[in-house]
Parts: C-alpha cells; structure tokens; sequence
C-alpha cells in the first residue's frame, strides 16, 4: 500500500485518535484506501490543511461540513473510490 503520502507518524496519530469523531473516521478510510488528502478538500470545497486536522482528531469539522463528510463516508463505505 503507498499510502498517498501519508507518513507512518500521521498513520499513527490517525490511528490513535478517537474514531468517534466524523473526520477521523473519514481519514482511517482514506489511508485505507489511498485516497489522496488533496481528493477529499477538492471534493468538499475545503482547505487541504482542515482535512489533515480532521483526519488527526485535532479539530472538527464545522456543523456545515458534517452532512457532507458523513454521506462521503457513506458513499465511500458503499464503493471502495469516489
């Protein structure tokens, strides 16, 4: 697995944050299946570096970006690319 560039430190910490939190749970499916960080800010019109906070558990994402963020998990959950 290459990883998309995901270190194995951000593999790690993403791995250790708690997947109860929306984005984390996003990233774990992300690294999973090599989805690039840069894919999913495009896909949500969002900053690439609010996608790593997520993906990390150090920030959440904003009430607005929930709903879409949980139908792109559902979407990924469903079929393995976007």
């Amino acid at each position: 697995m290459s990883n998309r560039g995901y270190s194995r430190k951000f593999i790690a910490a993403n791995k250790e944050a708690d997947s109860f939190h929306v984005g984390v749970h996003l990233g774990r499916i992300c690294i999973e299946r090599d989805i690039p960080i840069q894919d999913v800010a495009e896909y949500l019109k969002v900053a690439r570096q609010s996608v790593y906070y997520w993906f990390l558990g150090t920030k959440l994402p904003h009430p607005t970006n929930r709903k879409e963020i949980c139908e792109l998990i559902d979407r990924l959950e469903a079929k393995p690319k976007f």
